[in-house]
């Protein structure tokens, strides 16, 4: 059968009239026109009173209809609600024709914008920039289809300012359907600043999404990933496996989540949130302690050297969307050594509890010979400690390894910029040698006081001293009765340190702007003496040497003196030896000095009196 050439050519004219037909009906479901009405029918549903933007509009034709979008705002009573830089919709012609098909969705740079002002509130209900529910109606010819949809630079921002509440680098839905299992993979960037360091990680996820109306499943497995900074700082990468439930109609989500390192687990997590508020819930079992290290600041003391081993604990965060309130709390425990100056080390337990600002770091070895307690106050917005007390406790212990954890007081008295602060450190029946001593030590700083005190006895012996600064007036009082000093005693440096003395007496002091125009009191007796150094012992070596004496051979000293407006009275400095040499004068930087030597128990001696020119008792140096 022959077949003209005129048939062939109605046909294939007929096909195309066929093909054309039903691409026109197509694009007509499709064009440009019809697509705006449909977005702007559902922005409306959704946000009332809105008005949508779209700067420019193209499309195209080739295996699929494409129609982009670009420079998309959404305004609200004047203020941007929310932009997209472009979305592009790739739909196959034969979906629009059989309603079966897969089609593409690209966004990027969509920027959703909050309005702290206009966060619901008890009273106010929903917020003025959010519905309560978001309500989408497809067209029929896209209700079975499915989706792939890539997005990439979207981020939840503060209207006023160029803050970022959340940010998603990259997402990827694959084949999205209602009750079609579908694969997605999503890139969250994380960036904390702290101490003026930012810290960024990446949150991968991968997994698969089985939409429902009801509710939407999700199974995933992901892992944060770390970033080097400038100062090193980097943790291992935490694995996380888990399993969502996502409830449309409420905007609510409910997560259980493990988290691994290296395939070990190190804890368990679970998640709720609503459009109220987000509650985030960690138990550790074995999280590794250089995570402690981006909160250092926050924990540190010292007596916490290193941070190594593993944590056990929980964190919480709660936020309360409606008044837009965060709370933060926690508390992890881990097994270190309290490290004391002398470098000895105390094994035992610590523990870190905080909740918001409020940070507590406690300590105690198994038989409860030390124990510490610190909490402080952070300026979050700075990260800085503003505020904070501390009690360290030694009990049975030797009392020179827990006395060198005692701050010298010329320390304390020069400290200027500090965090207000009160260090305690008590001493319960400690040894020192055969003698059993007991000790406070109790040190501060605060708006209008300045202080540092010290109680140190055993039955037949003490020390105490008692230094006070208030509105630029500081006294301060040392008081001596029967005290064996020891080398490993720092508390008085420099003015006072010896291998070895035996101490009686007090040492009193009034003044204002320098220590030499105060008022001073000093009678106070040294005996069994050995390798005494320091500013007192330096003066009384000066003041012997006048007289070509050698103070640091002599065992048994005393210095009784009065100073008022820059003027030294010298009532007695004894050297008691073989000879007991006293000194006596007055010394001053304005009138005329002179010092005298007797010896009390030699008659036959006569007192030897120079005139002191050089001051060299004078210490520009404050105390």
């Amino acid at each position: 059968m022959r077949i003209s050439l005129k048939v062939i050519a109605i046909l294939w004219v007929g096909l195309f009239l066929i093909i054309g037909g039903l691409l026109y009906s197509a694009y007509s479901q499709l064009k440009p026109e019809t697509f705006l009405s449909l977005i702007t029918e559902q922005v409306q549903k959704n946000y009332p009173g809105s008005k949508l933007h779209v700067e420019k509009i193209s499309h195209g034709f080739s295996l699929d209809f494409s129609l982009t979008l670009k420079n998309i705002y959404l305004r609200r009573g004047g203020k941007l609600i929310g932009s997209i830089g472009e979305v592009e919709l790739k739909v196959p012609w034969w979906l629009l024709l059989t309603n079966r098909g897969n089609a593409q969705v690209n966004i990027s740079k969509l920027d959703i914008f909050v309005d702290q002002e206009e966060l619901p509130t008890a009273s106010s209900g929903v917020s003025a920039i959010s519905p309560q529910t978001i309500n989408v109606s497809l067209p029929t010819y896209l209700t079975e289809a499915r989706f792939t949809v890539r997005a990439k630079e979207v981020s939840v921002r503060d209207i006023h300012n160029a803050r970022r509440f959340f940010t998603v680098s990259k997402l990827l839905v694959r084949e999205f359907q209602y009750g079609k299992n579908s694969a997605f993979e999503i890139n969250i960037p994380i960036e904390i600043k702290h101490n003026d360091v930012s810290y960024t990680s990446d949150l991968w996820l991968f997994g698969d999404v089985t939409p429902e109306f009801e509710a939407w499943q999700f199974n995933y497995r992901g892992e944060f990933r770390t970033r080097e900074n400038n100062d090193k700082f980097q943790l291992e990468d935490i694995v996380i496996d888990g399993k969502s439930v996502f409830k449309p109609n409420v905007l609510g989500i409910q997560s259980e989540v493990d988290l691994l390192i290296d395939k070990k687990s190190i804890g368990k997590g679970s998640m709720k949130a609503s459009q109220e508020e987000l509650n985030l819930n960690l138990n550790f079992t074995h999280l590794p302690m250089n995570y402690f290290s981006f909160v250092y600041e926050e924990i540190k003391n010292p007596y916490l050297k290193s941070l190594e081993g593993d944590a056990a604990g929980i964190v919480k965060f709660k936020k309360n969307f409606n008044t837009n309130t965060g709370n933060v709390d926690g508390k992890l425990a881990f097994n270190g050594d309290l490290q004391l100056p002398d470098s000895s080390l105390i094994p035992g337990k610590w523990q870190v509890s905080f909740e918001n600002a409020r940070w507590e770091v406690s300590f105690i070895s198994p038989k409860g010979e030390a124990s510490f307690f610190r909490r402080s106050f952070m300026d979050m917005k700075n990260n800085k400690v503003i505020q904070f007390n501390e009690e360290l406790g030694f009990s049975g212990l030797s009392l020179n390894q827990t006395i060198s954890a005692v701050k010298p007081i010329s320390d304390f008295m020069q400290e200027l910029s500090k965090p207000y602060f009160v260090t305690t450190i008590s001493c319960k029946k400690c040894l020192q040698g055969d003698k059993i001593f007991d000790g406070l030590f109790k040190y501060g700083f605060s708006p209008d006081l300045k202080f540092y005190q010290a109680d140190l006895a055993d039955e037949n012996s003490s020390m105490k001293i008692n230094f006070s600064q208030r509105r630029g007036k500081v006294a301060l009082d040392l008081n001596f009765v029967n005290f064996n000093w020891y080398p490993e005693y720092h508390f008085l440096k420099p003015y006072f340190e010896a291998q070895s003395a035996l101490l009686d007496g007090k040492v009193e002091g009034r003044w204002v702007s320098t220590w030499e125009s105060g008022e001073w009191l000093s009678q106070i007796k040294a005996s069994e003496l050995t390798k005494m150094k320091g500013k007192i012992p330096d003066f009384i070596n000066n003041t012997a040497r006048f007289f070509n004496l050698n103070s640091q051979e002599i065992k048994t000293q005393s210095l009784n003196f009065s100073a008022r407006n820059n003027v030294l009275t010298v009532n007695s400095l004894m050297l008691e030896d073989v000879e007991s040499a006293k000194i006596s004068g007055l010394l001053s930087s304005k009138q005329k000095s002179s010092l005298s030597l007797s010896y009390p128990k030699n008659k036959k001696f006569k007192p030897v009196k120079k005139e002191v020119i050089e001051p060299y008792w004078m210490n520009k140096e404050e105390l």
